[in-house]
C-alpha cells in the first residue's frame, strides 16, 4: 500500500501503522528498522495527508516504544521530521509538532541537545504564524522540550522568554484564552529548566503576570484556570522562599477546589445514561441495579489541586502553616477516605506527611498544638488502613503512616495506637494470604500453552510493593518505640512463623527484615523472640534468594552489635556461613553485591563486638580482608571501614 500511487491507500497503510503500534507492542518492537523505513519516506510525501498521517504514525510509535525509539532512532527521527515544520500547510506543521511532543517528553537531556538549534528556530517561525492553533501547538512542544532539556535549554532564554511575556501581557481577547494558558505552561517550564538565578527579574514578572490573570478571570469555562493551578506550582519550585508572598493569592482558589465534594446523580432513564456516556468527564457505576453517574473530570481536578498543595507544604515548610490545620481538617485527611476516586486518597496520604512537617517546623514537636492535631491524623490513618479496598493504594496509606511517624519522632504512638495498628496489620495480612492462595489456585488450573496473564503479574508487583511498605511501616515504630512495641507485635508472630517456611521468597525476606528491626531497635530484650529469629536467619544465609541472604547476613550482624552476650555464640557459630555469601559465584554481580557487603560487615561487627567467641581470630580476620572492598553499600561500609582503623591502631 506504501508503494501505491493512490494517496489514500498510502495514508491508510500509514494510520494502521499507527493502530498496531498501540495494540501490537511486543511484536513490532523488534521490526521497527523496517516499520520506519515506511514511514519516514512518508514525511517528504507529495500530499499532504499523507505526510500528516506520517507525523501521526511517528508520534505514535514514539510513545509506544518509548525509550527504544529516543534512545537507537533520535538521528533517523528527528532529521527527518524538524524539516516538515518548515511545510506550507498549517495542518502538516501542527502534526509534526505535536509528534515532537511524544518525542520528547520521553527523550533524555543529552539526545535533545544537539538538535535544539534547529528544532528552536523551526518552532519560533511557528510562532509567528497567523493561524492561532499553529501558534499552540509551537508553544506545548516548546514547553516539552524545555521540561526535557533542562539546563541545556539555557542559551534559548533570552530569545523566548520576552517573546512569552508580551504574549501575556498583549493578547487580551477570549479568542487567546489557550493561547495565553499555553504561553504560561511554556513560560513556567522555562524558567523551571533554567532556574531563579537565570532569570532574575523576569521570574517576579512572570508570577505578577500570573497573579493579573488569575484575578481577571470570570468564566468557569476559562482554559488558562487549569493550567494556573500548574503553573503557580512551578514557580513555587523556582522562587522557593520568595514565592511566600503570592500564597495570599493562590492558596484560596486551590483550597476551594481541592475541597470539592463528588458530582454524583442516580440516572434513572435510559436518555439520562446516554447522555452521560456521551461525556467523557463521567464515569458510570452500577449499584444495585441502579446507575450511578460520577463526574470524574471535576474528581481530576481535585486530585491535581490536593498534588499542588503537597508540592507548596513540602518547599514553603513552616511559612507554609497558616494553611495546615484547615488543609489538614476539610482536605487531607478527608481526602484518605474518599471512595469515589483513588488518585484522590493517594494524594491525600502523600500530602499528610507534609503538613505535620510544616507544622512541626513552625511551632516544634512538642507544642500542645502539633500534639492535638497528630493523634487525631494518627487515628484515622490507621483506620483507613483496615478500610482501603485497594492494594496499590492501600500501601500507600502504609507509606503515609510510616513517613508520618517519622516527621513525628520517638514515641509518636499510644498504646491505643499501636493495638490499633496491629489489628490493622492483621487484617491486612490475612487479607493477602487470602489473595495468595487465590493466586495459587487459579494457577494450578491453567492448562500448558495458555499465556501467561498479565494481570497476575500486576497483583503480584502490587502484593509485593504493599509488603515492601508495611516493613518501613514496622522499621519505623520499631525505631520510634523501641522495646515499647514487643508485647503489641509479637501478636504477629504466627504470621512470621508461616512466612519464613514460605516458598514465596517475598515473604521470607518480609519476616527477615522485620526480625532485623527485633534485634536492631529493641537490643538484649530480642533474646525472648530466639526461637522465632535464631533458625530463620541460620537458614537465610544460605537462601538462594540474594535480597533474603543480604538480610539475613543484615540481622546476624546487629545480633553482634546491639543484642548483648545472649546471642554471642549464635553470631560466632554463624561465622562460616556468612563467609560462604561472600564467596558465592557471583559474588560482585549486581544482583548479589549487597548481600556479599552485608555479610563482610557483619563479620566484621562479630570480630569487633565477640571478639572473645571466635576461634582463630587472626586467621578470621586475615580472610575477612578477602573480602573487601564495600563500595555499594553505603550503611555496611563504615562499620568495615573503621574495623579496619581499629586493627591498625592494635
Amino acid at each position: 500500500m506504501m508503494s501505491s500511487t493512490n494517496w489514500r491507500d498510502r495514508h491508510a497503510a500509514l494510520m494502521a501503522i499507527s493502530a498496531i503500534s498501540e495494540g501490537c507492542r511486543d511484536l513490532m518492537v523488534g521490526e521497527l528498522d523496517q516499520v520506519l523505513a515506511l514511514v519516514v519516506p512518508a514525511l517528504q510525501d507529495p500530499h499532504p495527508r499523507v505526510r500528516y498521517a506520517g507525523c501521526n504514525a511517528l508520534g505514535q510509535m514514539s510513545t509506544d516504544f518509548a525509550g527504544t525509539m529516543q534512545e537507537k532512532y533520535h538521528e533517523i527521527v528527528l532529521t527527518n521530521i524538524i524539516p516538515v515544520l518548515a511545510s506550507t500547510e498549517p495542518r502538516v506543521q501542527s502534526h509534526a509538532a505535536a509528534a515532537l511532543v511524544n518525542f520528547c517528553e520521553e527523550a533524555e537531556r543529552s539526545t535533545l541537545e544537539p538538535y535544539l538549534g534547529n528544532l528552536l528556530s523551526h518552532l519560533l517561525e511557528l510562532l509567528r504564524s497567523p493561524k492561532r492553533y499553529l501558534q499552540e501547538q509551537a508553544l506545548s512542544t516548546i514547553a516539552t522540550i524545555a521540561d526535557s532539556a533542562e539546563a541545556a535549554f539555557d542559551q534559548y532564554y533570552t530569545t523566548l522568554m520576552p517573546l512569552l511575556l508580551n504574549v501575556l501581557k498583549e493578547e487580551q481577547g477570549k479568542e487567546y484564552r489557550l493561547l495565553r494558558a499555553k504561553a504560561m505552561e511554556c513560560a513556567t517550564l522555562i524558567a523551571l529548566a533554567v532556574g531563579k538565578e537565570k532569570m532574575g527579574q523576569d521570574a517576579l514578572n512572570l508570577v505578577q503576570i500570573l497573579g493579573h490573570i488569575q484575578q481577571n478571570i470570570v468564566d468557569a469555562d476559562d482554559p488558562q484556570s487549569q493550567y494556573l493551578l500548574h503553573c503557580w506550582g512551578r514557580m513555587c519550585r523556582v522562587l522557593g522562599q520568595d514565592f511566600v508572598p503570592y500564597l495570599p493569592g493562590v492558596m484560596p482558589p486551590l483550597l476551594t477546589v481541592a475541597a470539592a465534594k463528588a458530582d454524583i446523580q442516580l440516572l434513572d432513564d435510559e436518555d439520562q445514561i446516554e447522555q452521560v456516556e456521551q461525556d467523557e468527564g463521567w464515569e458510570l457505576v452500577p449499584l444495585k441495579g441502579k446507575i450511578i453517574g460520577i463526574k470524574t473530570s471535576a474528581l481530576e481536578d481535585k486530585n491535581t489541586a490536593i498534588e499542588l498543595i503537597t508540592i507548596y507544604a513540602q518547599i514553603l515548610e513552616q511559612n507554609f502553616e497558616p494553611y495546615v490545620l484547615e488543609t489538614m481538617e476539610k482536605i487531607a485527611v478527608p481526602g484518605l477516605a474518599f471512595f469515589f476516586h483513588d488518585p484522590v486518597r493517594v494524594s491525600a496520604a502523600k500530602l499528610i506527611p507534609q503538613l505535620l512537617n510544616s507544622y512541626k517546623k513552625a511551632h516544634g514537636g512538642q507544642s500542645p498544638g502539633f500534639a492535638e492535631m497528630w493523634n487525631k491524623v494518627a487515628e484515622k490513618i490507621i483506620e483507613v488502613l483496615s478500610a482501603e479496598p485497594t492494594v496499590d493504594t492501600l500501601a500507600e496509606m502504609y507509606q503515609c503512616f510510616y513517613e508520618s511517624v517519622e516527621v513525628v519522632g520517638r514515641n509518636s504512638l499510644t498504646p491505643q495506637h499501636l493495638q490499633a495498628f496491629i489489628e490493622s496489620a492483621k487484617s491486612t495480612l490475612e487479607d493477602y494470604q487470602m489473595r495468595v492462595k487465590q493466586r495459587l489456585e487459579e494457577q494450578a488450573e491453567l492448562e500448558d500453552g495458555d499465556e501467561e496473564n498479565l494481570d497476575f503479574e500486576y497483583a503480584v508487583e502490587d502484593d509485593q510493593n504493599l509488603l515492601s511498605d508495611m516493613n518501613k511501616a514496622f522499621h519505623t515504630i520499631f525505631k520510634s518505640q523501641g522495646n515499647s512495641f514487643l508485647p503489641t507485635w509479637q501478636q504477629l508472630i504466627p504470621f512470621y512463623d508461616a512466612f519464613i517456611t514460605s516458598q514465596d521468597p517475598t515473604q521470607r525476606q518480609w519476616a527477615l527484615c522485620i526480625m532485623d528491626d527485633v534485634l536492631e531497635f529493641c537490643g538484649e530484650e530480642s533474646w525472648a523472640f530466639k526461637d522465632h529469629i535464631m533458625q530463620p536467619l541460620a537458614s537465610g544465609l544460605r537462601d538462594e534468594n540474594a535480597a533474603n541472604r543480604q538480610a539475613a547476613a543484615y540481622g546476624v550482624g546487629v545480633a553482634a552489635q546491639k543484642g548483648g552476650a545472649a546471642w554471642s555464640d549464635f553470631v560466632a557459630a554463624s561465622l562460616p556461613s556468612l563467609f560462604q555469601v561472600t564467596q558465592h559465584a557471583q559474588s560482585r554481580t549486581e544482583e548479589n553485591v549487597f548481600a556479599t557487603e552485608n555479610a563482610s560487615a557483619s563479620i566484621a561487627k562479630i570480630l569487633h563486638y565477640n571478639p572473645s567467641k571466635v576461634q582463630a581470630p587472626q586467621d578470621v580476620v586475615t580472610n575477612w580482608i578477602e573480602t573487601l572492598p564495600i563500595t555499594y553499600d553505603e550503611e555496611a561500609a563504615p562499620y568495615a571501614y573503621s574495623f579496619i582503623a581499629q586493627l591498625i591502631d592494635q
